[in-house]
């Protein structure tokens, strides 16, 4: 039986545990009225962020957060309150900040993956258009038209330009249209953070099959960069998102190594580089939820981009009614039913909380993949097994704590929410933990003083 060593020194500080569980879309999904609500699952994820680009379903288009939902008629007046629609986003952002998450809003419109291309087109007016975002901001951090207080921080301009679904115009006009309403913005709000724009990813660099349209992602951002750097259109870009879709987390880590390169590289340091959109399947593959795989998969991702130089992450999706969501779904429009994968969110979202991660060393990658955080009265340390059946030993350097409880999820079942063993307060000895495991499990352990 394969032995291996997962080494955890809490006389190493390194940095604070990262929002990299957030996720795109809000508890409440399923259409006009919003019927599905997951507003427990997020609560117990404890969410961070949750990014507004997943407009409440399938049936919740045009209603829900796109600015020809909220601003119907562009010929109307942007400065009069009764040129708005804002209750249905009212009440979407709403279920987003009773679970304690904060809004990552994407300003712009949903993909339309359609011959004809409706809103996706380039504004006719761009420095209207900005005024709108303006007041859509207006409403939601400084109550405006009877609004709110939101605080909401980041501001993402439009997603996915660099594709055919996303934006129906020249990449020009793309460019053009974020200068103009970055700098719009930030005079405006100078503390808000701004930023784009969801870019498809970075695929072409390693996958030999390649899409002649994911052949352009990579030139398209280029430019992009080349263009709000030159110092005639000069545009403010506090952060950069784009989006990964693989199964596999050493690719996930070797494109957040890319972004962080090129982003330095183009002058670019103080942007942060945010995965607005992960998951491990496309539209056309099997559901996450019933792969086995899929649990490990999320886990990994989670830990390798907390040792990168990543700065958030986003799962995608939330939406109930999506198979691309892994986490959770709900029988009979009233009760929710967890999947494996959601355990693992949940067991970073514990990091999270602690705060404080500790060096962790012992990654075997495609094999093993662990992560240890800290706070004032407790620890915990959080691990995957991928391609791996042996024994674990978690070596803790300097540990105040002699008890842990171990919790331990294995993927499968008939509907893919696996099963969960407990074993309760059990003494350290030797600051030393063994444990049997075997391929595609997650541990989450607790570490305290009794």
């Amino acid at each position: 039986m394969l032995n291996r060593v997962i080494t955890v020194d809490f006389e190493k500080k390194n940095g604070k545990i990262k929002p990299l569980h957030g996720i795109n879309g809000g508890p409440r999904s399923g259409g006009y009225d919003l019927p599905f609500d997951v507003s427990e699952e997020f609560v117990e994820m404890g969410i961070p962020f949750v990014r507004t680009n997943g407009t409440a379903g399938e049936y919740g288009m045009n209603q829900f957060l796109n600015v020809h939902c909220i601003f119907p008629d562009f010929d109307a007046d942007e400065t009069l309150e009764e040129s708005y629609n804002f209750l249905p986003t009212d009440l979407y952002l709403s279920s987003i900040k009773n679970t304690g998450a904060e809004i990552f809003y994407r300003l712009g419109e949903s993909t339309e993956p359609y011959s004809r291309k409706i809103y996706t087109r380039p504004p006719t007016d761009p420095e209207k258009w900005a005024r709108i975002c303006e007041h859509i901001v207006m409403h939601y951090n400084e109550g405006w038209a009877n609004g709110f207080k939101l605080n909401i921080k980041y501001l993402e301009i439009w997603n996915a330009p660099d594709s055919t679904v996303g934006f129906a115009g020249e990449p020009k006009e793309y460019y053009e249209l974020y200068r103009i309403v970055a700098n719009h913005l930030r005079e405006r709000f100078p503390k808000i953070k701004l930023g784009a724009y969801g870019a498809r990813g970075f695929y072409s660099l390693n996958r030999l099959d390649a899409s002649e349209e994911s052949k352009g992602y990579v030139p398209f951002m280029q430019q992009f960069f080349a263009y709000i750097n030159a110092e005639a259109p000069k545009a403010p870009l506090d952060f950069f998102t784009w989006s990964c879709y693989t199964s596999n987390p050493d690719e996930l880590a070797m494109h957040i190594k890319y972004a962080r390169t090129y982003l330095d590289g183009a002058g670019l340091k103080r942007t942060k580089s945010i995965i607005c959109e992960y998951n491990t399947v496309t539209k056309s593959d099997t559901p996450p939820a019933l792969s086995p795989d899929f649990p490990s998969e999320l886990g990994a991702s989670l830990i390798l981009a907390q040792k990168s130089s990543a700065d958030m992450m986003m799962y995608s999706t939330s939406d109930i009614r999506s198979k691309e969501n892994g986490l959770f779904t709900v029988d009979d429009h009233v009760r929710s039913h967890r999947y494996a994968a959601f355990n693992v969110m949940c067991a970073f979202g514990k990091l999270y909380k602690l705060g404080t991660c500790y060096e962790t060393g012992g990654d075997y990658r495609k094999e093993l993949y662990a992560l240890a955080a800290g706070g004032k009265d407790s620890a915990a340390v959080f691990f995957v097994t991928r391609n791996f059946s042996g024994k674990v030993e978690i070596s803790l350097k300097g540990c105040p704590h002699n008890t842990c409880s171990v919790i331990k999820t294995v993927p499968g079942g008939e509907r893919g929410e696996g099963v969960v063993y407990r074993a309760e307060n059990i003494a350290i000895v030797g600051s030393k933990i063994i444990l049997p495991a075997k391929k595609n499990e997650i541990y989450e352990i607790s570490l305290f003083t009794k």
